[in-house]
């Protein structure tokens, strides 16, 4: 058997390389506009009692849309109150920045039971646009528990027994009412 071997001269493999290393710039050059990084952004503040779930990197919602990050979770200089121990820091990015007023709120959130944390804001319509370093008003949430849980379990099923019962025993008296004998 005859050996056969194949060349490739020294200036193919340095255009083959300089095209392959110019298609993954160009793929990396894509992937950074289309993550938001060159876009502008700008910065809000807020204050909570605790941050749990809530992370670097964590996304911030306006009314459900997506519109930025959480960019820091620290602890202030001085707290005032127990309501504001932990001051989250919000990059969002500028183009929304005339939708959230002065008069909007900001919530933590998790996605279920045991979900992901992130920071959800809700629209404000009379205030004027916030500016650069604004504080957010904070509405406090409520974590859901287990027995919540039950609770509304337990609910449900009474009413569904409810239902189930036969129309005979769910006679309902209307006090109050005249009523006019027929003729």
């Amino acid at each position: 058997m005859a050996e056969i071997t194949i060349r490739i001269s020294d200036r193919t493999l340095r255009v083959a390389g300089i095209v392959l290393g110019g298609i993954c710039l160009a793929g990396l050059v894509l992937y950074l506009v289309s993550s938001g990084l060159f876009l502008p952004k700008f910065h809000l503040r807020m204050y909570v009692p605790e941050a749990a779930g809530v992370v670097v990197g964590a996304p911030v919602e306006l009314d459900g849309v997506n519109v930025g990050r959480v960019d820091a979770v620290k602890l202030p200089g001085i707290s005032a109150s127990n309501e504001r121990r932990i001051e989250i820091v919000l990059e969002i990015e500028k183009r929304y920045q005339d939708e959230i007023r002065s008069d909007s709120t900001a919530a933590l959130m998790k996605e279920g039971l045991l979900g992901r944390g992130y920071v959800n804001i809700q629209r404000g319509f009379n205030g004027t646009p916030v500016s650069e370093g604004a504080e957010l008003a904070v509405i406090p949430t409520r974590e859901v528990t287990f027995k919540d849980v039950m609770d509304a379990i337990s609910k449900i099923e009474n009413c569904m027994k409810q239902e189930a019962t036969p129309t005979a025993d769910k006679t309902h008296t209307i006090t109050g009412a005249a009523t006019k004998p027929r003729r």
